[in-house]
């Protein structure tokens, strides 16, 4: 599988919700216009996959022309055109065929704020319920990936403090 992986830089928060309606114009040139069958875009990321690499290599020129009409343009570092068996980054994640798994950045990231939160629960700074709560939106992402054994061993810790 070939896939077109991009960005577009969009900005603040407000730009989220705008992007979904300035882009739903892109939506339908690459659905429409391009025939494309696997596309996925959320807020201003977008893949595209297909089995024939040539492909996409012309749908990123004609993706970037279009853009240029709306007065946006690709992402000049994360617009590629590669194979599916290097995965995916998007949303957080990277996807390959048969699994994902939450960035690296992200797992180092928790694992220093589950450190804090547990000292303020050993110095009595936090209830257990605080200690739950901070670390219950971690856990619903990481549900999302390949991840019952790391999730797993966070709610025995948990359970064990």
């Amino acid at each position: 599988m070939i896939l077109v992986q991009t960005g577009m830089p969009i900005g603040n928060l407000t730009s989220q919700f705008f992007a979904n309606v300035y882009l739903n114009e892109l939506d339908h040139f690459v659905k429409h216009k391009l025939k494309a069958k696997y596309y996925i875009r959320y807020v201003d990321d977008f893949v595209i996959l297909h089995r024939n690499k040539q492909i996409p290599l012309e749908w990123k020129i004609k993706i970037g022309e279009f853009l240029k009409s709306i007065k946006l343009e690709l992402h000049p570092e994360k617009s590629k055109v590669y194979t599916l068996h290097k995965g995916v980054s998007i949303l957080g994640f990277r996807v390959f065929y048969h699994y994902k798994l939450p960035y690296r950045r992200n797992l180092r990231r928790f694992k220093k704020r589950l450190e804090n939160i547990q000292q303020s629960y050993a110095k009595d700074e936090i209830t257990p319920e605080d200690m739950e709560r901070q670390i219950e939106g971690w856990l619903a992402y990481a549900a999302w990936a390949n991840t019952y054994k790391l999730r797993s061993r966070v709610n025995e810790e948990i359970n064990n403090n």
